[in-house]
């Protein structure tokens, strides 16, 4: 899961910002652990909060600032042929949903990103990654084409449409974000 994010918007660190009580990057933590055989946190450095979390902490060492380079280190961290890789501001994260492209995953071998589909397009951060795609990731980040967005676009995928999402999350919950503390509220 990544936790690496600015959180320009919010003011303060949203991995550890709690939500019913709850760290936003726990209650992600927990909806993923639900499906997956082990959660790993991304971050830029190692927080001391992060680490009380439980989970075990990956560094991201590149110095660019950017979502594409979180993945990259996770998937440089695993040895698994695919990585199930979440934003940690998914307060709403449905394990359903998850098991639902995690099935994808052995049916469509030949998409390099299985990613969801929600009212604002692709969503990146609620998605497989295979690990094989790594070298593209560090060729576009040497170059500082960062956007997962244009790579979900750019390389084999499988999206999977909001429509067939909406059997399981209805108000597609599950995908939406907390940039701010509105979206909290």
């Amino acid at each position: 899961m990544l936790c690496g994010g600015a959180s320009t918007r919010m003011g303060r660190d949203k991995a550890t910002l709690l939500y019913e009580g709850v760290p936003l990057a726990r209650r992600v933590a927990e909806a993923l652990g639900a499906c997956v055989e082990r959660v790993r946190l991304v971050a830029k450095t190692p927080h001391e909060s992060l680490a009380a979390l439980g989970y075990e902490l990956v560094v991201d060492r590149h110095p660019e600032a950017a979502a594409m380079v979180g993945v990259a280190a996770a998937l440089a961290a695993s040895s698994a042929p695919a990585v199930f890789v979440a934003a940690c501001d998914l307060p709403f994260a449905d394990p359903r949903v998850a098991l639902a492209l995690l099935a994808l995953a052995p049916v469509d071998g030949a998409a390099d990103v299985i990613a969801p589909a929600g009212p604002r397009g692709v969503e990146p951060l609620f998605a497989i990654y295979r690990t094989r795609l790594l070298p593209e990731l560090e060729r576009r980040i040497a170059r500082g084409a960062l956007g997962l967005q244009a790579l979900v676009r750019e390389v084999a995928n499988l999206v999977v449409p909001e429509s067939a999402l909406r059997a399981l999350d209805p108000t597609l919950r599950s995908l939406r974000n907390a940039n701010s503390p509105d979206d909290l509220r």
